[in-house]
């Protein structure tokens, strides 16, 4: 629990919202901070230095804190930041840690209510940009994208008083451990796939195909098989009003083709998906992604959506009708493809079956599933 010289992750990301974080101290090694950091809704200072040069050394870097800010310091399990802390506040300084660090950090989660009627639930895991949806209805629960911290998950269910009943996953994950199985063994859910991403699973699934409906009470779910970030992804329209598309459409952009390897393949059925798959559905429709690029994507309300007309009109990919032109702009946009999301994708066909511990490391950086333009990769 946080005290006065600790602030918990809940307080932090207040802060963030807030625009109230003034100066950030990250005692990580270079090449962890540059892999994952800290980020809010504005740029404010940030110094990396790692622990080991730090400590013992301070005089050195004194001069780098600012006396008239607060200092929010940070490492990787709470310890040092905590020491550190301290010590800059023997110094003069206003100097606070986060609690338990990026460990804690990294499992942190919001809820906030998208909508009434449905009544729909975005659950935000803040350090990762991953959003599971929970759609409730006569008493049942319809999760689509659990992340793994079930636990979660389940205790909000409890806490309404509605019982989990479906489980989906839109597509093979492969930026972070998916909690769909896991999830539906513990609640006795229905667990749904695509079979096309799940070829090779060592589990049973119930198959998402193109065209299926879904029904919960008074809510119709309608599968639309949206292929491009990875072959099966499905998006999930409710009701005829909001589009679940799991790393299809995201608030920036696109979701990256290339984590299968088959980059020019899937940028393909990606042109397709654009202007062909969903051609026909109105620019009023709301998208509710599964993934963000940062929290800067949040509205006040701490949702991330937006309407499929906005990303017709803001996505550089959907102003490139021509094809050829389409897949060249994607092949020149694609950062690096991360090692670690090999082992996941195989992790969440359970062909491997990682510990506590590795899941944390499998999991650590920042989300690279959206597109990024030219000047950005």
């Amino acid at each position: 629990m946080a005290d006065k010289k600790t602030i918990s992750p809940a307080e932090l990301k207040r802060r963030l919202d807030e625009m109230k974080v003034e100066f950030l101290f990250d005692l990580r090694n270079e090449d962890e901070f540059k892999a994952w950091r800290i980020e809010g809704r504005e740029d404010f200072p940030v110094l990396n230095i790692p622990q080991i040069d730090f400590v013992g050394e301070e005089d050195r870097y004194i001069d780098q804190f600012p006396k008239d800010k607060e200092i929010n310091a940070v490492c990787a399990h709470g310890d040092s930041s905590r020491y550190s802390a301290e010590l800059l506040t023997e110094k003069g300084f206003n100097a606070v840690s986060l609690e338990d660090g990026m460990d804690l950090w990294s499992e942190y989660y919001e809820i906030h209510k998208v909508s009434d009627s449905p009544l729909i639930y975005q659950m935000y895991r803040t350090a990762r940009g991953c959003m599971s949806h929970i759609v409730v209805s006569g008493g049942e629960v319809f999760v689509i994208d659990p992340n793994r911290h079930v636990e979660k998950i389940i205790g909000f269910a409890n806490s309404i008083g509605a019982k989990i009943t479906h489980v989906i996953d839109s597509h093979l994950h492969a930026d972070h451990i998916s909690g769909g199985i896991d999830l539906a063994q513990k609640t006795g859910a229905q667990y749904f796939m695509n079979p096309i991403d799940a070829d090779g699973a060592t589990f049973t699934f119930v198959e998402l195909r193109d065209g299926i409906e879904i029904k919960i009470s008074d809510n119709n779910f309608f599968a639309i098989q949206t292929p491009g970030h990875t072959p099966g992804i499905t998006s999930l329209l409710l009701n005829g009003k909001y589009l679940f598309t799991g790393d299809t459409i995201m608030k920036t952009d696109m979701g990256r083709p290339d984590l299968g390897g088959k980059a020019e393949e899937w940028a393909g059925m990606l042109y397709n998906t654009l202007f062909k798959k969903l051609k026909s559905l109105g620019d009023d429709i709301i998208i509710l992604p599964s993934h963000a690029d940062s929290i800067k994507e949040q509205d006040k309300s701490g949702i991330v959506s937006l309407t499929l007309g906005e990303s017709r009109r803001k996505s550089k990919l959907f102003s490139l009708t021509d094809y050829k032109e389409f897949i060249n702009y994607i092949i020149s946009s694609l950062p690096e493809n991360p090692e670690s999301y090999q082992e996941m994708r195989k992790a969440n066909l359970g062909l491997i079956s990682p510990d506590e511990a590795k899941k944390k490391e499998l999991e650590i950086g920042k989300n690279l599933c959206v597109m990024k333009k030219p000047e950005q990769a």
